[in-house]
């Protein structure tokens, strides 16, 4: 069960904790894949496991538990507490940064669907790097939670309306197309850009591209144009890893190649995505007549005197996104779907954590020394406890402790063990891990279990124990051993 007292705190929760499950979820599917196409079959119980867990307990319950928070009023005043909502996206994050100067170019991506949960991967990745600083917020999306109406709100702008086709303007300017949105960034000295447009030009030609702007928004889709396909949704978590190498790859071109310093990486919306195909206990049955209907998706219903059904939220994009006009909504309740046409494994457009729950990464290029520093990574150290080692049986046990917890720039280390004469291995070599995030005692130590070669041994010659690198032969640490074995023909 989810323990919370309201609305901001199960928000919370989400953002701090329950994120993990599908993070994890994502990446078990990714490694199971793996294994399959390796002719592998013994993760499949366990993967039937895993998705029956996944969607038949946590995404059940956590639909259950944050439709209260809509039933309890979040539907009707679209706000909690301390988190910008979608549509302040330009004025709580942009215009800040423009303000420190003149000089000052903020570079806005933004990746169609990218989720929270892998947004924290992305985080984690670049504050990995050398140079860089990556911090995660959160807005509040807009609801129904879709790409029209999400793209709109990241844009300068007072006013967001919907046109009579269903269609959002900003300023009354239209804001669909690539063009459209350019239009609106030249009103603040900005330009609108795809992605691989951008990283397709040479170090001379993108900062004469960029060079007159103080905004470049840069637009990338990856997720969305593969999940929303039937044909092709199956590769969405394929997707997710493919972005979050590319935002990576794209954050590096804009520092290398065009002196960007300052990066904001934001999405229009998240997804909800299950291997498990939807059944008929998914969908959300509505008899609704088209009038008044202006835009009918798997997770949401657009148009104007759309009243109530029963198994549904009904809302106003007043409420929830800030448009000035009478628009309604319908989204089926938890991660029920309206039909399955097209495709129905990836979704978007309801309110479900995952759809709503937008990530802002704030990127920086560290310049000054001082700070530098604290951008460096290195290998977690490893220790081998006691003063002394003796070893007076065939088998001997040695302790090793990792000495810190592994972090953003704490790495994890694998080493090879080994007790050597000279350059001679006289035992097995073991390979350990070094991988803790924790800061306990117990789960920062480890055993390794070595056995001698059956052979002389002289207790007056010096033995060492001898830590590598597994990945580079690098020796680590090395302590002296000494073998005294009175008997050697126990072996």
């Amino acid at each position: 069960e989810f323990a919370y007292a309201d609305t901001p705190e199960l928000y919370s929760l989400y953002v701090s904790e329950l994120f993990r499950f599908d993070q994890l979820y994502r990446h078990f599917c990714e490694a199971a894949d793996l294994a399959e196409s390796a002719g592998w079959d013994l993760l499949k119980p366990l993967r039937d496991d895993i998705e029956s867990v996944y969607c038949n307990w946590y995404l059940m319950r956590l639909g259950i538990e944050w439709g209260k928070c809509l039933n309890n009023g979040l539907l009707e005043a679209w706000r909690i507490a301390d988190i910008p909502n979608q549509q302040d996206f330009y004025k709580e994050h942009v215009l800040p940064r423009l303000k420190r100067g003149d000089r000052t170019r903020v570079f806005v991506i933004i990746s169609d669907a990218f989720r929270f949960e892998a947004a924290q991967e992305l985080c984690t990745c670049l504050n990995g790097e050398y140079r860089l600083q990556a911090d995660l917020t959160t807005l509040l999306g807009t609801l129904p939670s879709y790409t029209t109406l999400g793209m709109a709100s990241l844009l300068p702008g007072k006013i967001l309306s919907y046109g009579k086709s269903g269609d959002v303007t900003v300023d009354e300017k239209a804001s669909a197309s690539l063009d459209q949105r350019n239009a609106i960034l030249e009103t603040v000295n900005g330009m609108a850009i795809k992605a691989e447009e951008l990283i397709s030009l040479t170090q001379k030609a993108g900062r004469a591209r960029v060079k007159e702007k103080q905004i470049v928004y840069v637009y990338h889709n990856v997720i969305d144009a593969v999940g929303d396909s039937a044909s092709t949704e199956v590769g969405t978590f394929s997707a997710v890893r493919k972005t979050i190498n590319e935002l990576a790859s794209l954050v590096r071109f804009i520092i290398n190649n065009l002196n960007g310093n300052h990066m904001l990486i934001t999405a229009d919306h998240g997804f909800l995505f299950s291997e498990s195909a939807p059944t008929e206990t998914d969908k959300s049955k509505l008899n609704i007549k088209d009038e008044g209907v202006i835009n009918s998706k798997k997770r949401y219903v657009l148009g104007e005197k759309l009243g109530s059904y029963e198994n549904t939220f009904h809302g106003k994009t007043h409420n929830t996104a800030g448009t000035e006009d009478n628009m309604e909504f319908l989204i089926p309740k938890g991660v029920n779907r309206f039909h399955f046409v097209g495709g129905a494994r990836f979704v978007h457009g309801g309110s479900m954590p995952q759809e709503i729950v937008v990530p802002v990464l704030t990127v920086k290029h560290i310049k000054d020394k001082s700070s530098r520093r604290k951008t460096k990574s290195k290998p977690v150290s490893v220790s081998v406890l006691g003063a002394t080692h003796r070893i007076t049986t065939p088998h001997h046990r040695f302790q090793l402790l990792q000495m810190e917890a592994v972090s953003e720039r704490v790495k994890p280390v694998t080493l090879k063990a080994a007790v050597y004469e000279g350059d001679a291995p006289v035992s097995n070599i073991e390979t350990v891990t070094s991988n803790s995030v924790s800061d306990s005692m117990s789960e920062l130590q480890k055993d390794i279990h070595l056995v001698l070669q059956e052979r002389q041994y002289d207790k007056k010659t010096t033995y060492r124990l001898i830590l590598r690198d597994a990945d580079t032969g690098i020796e680590q640490q090395h302590v002296n051993v000494i073998i005294d074995r009175a008997i050697t023909d126990d072996f």
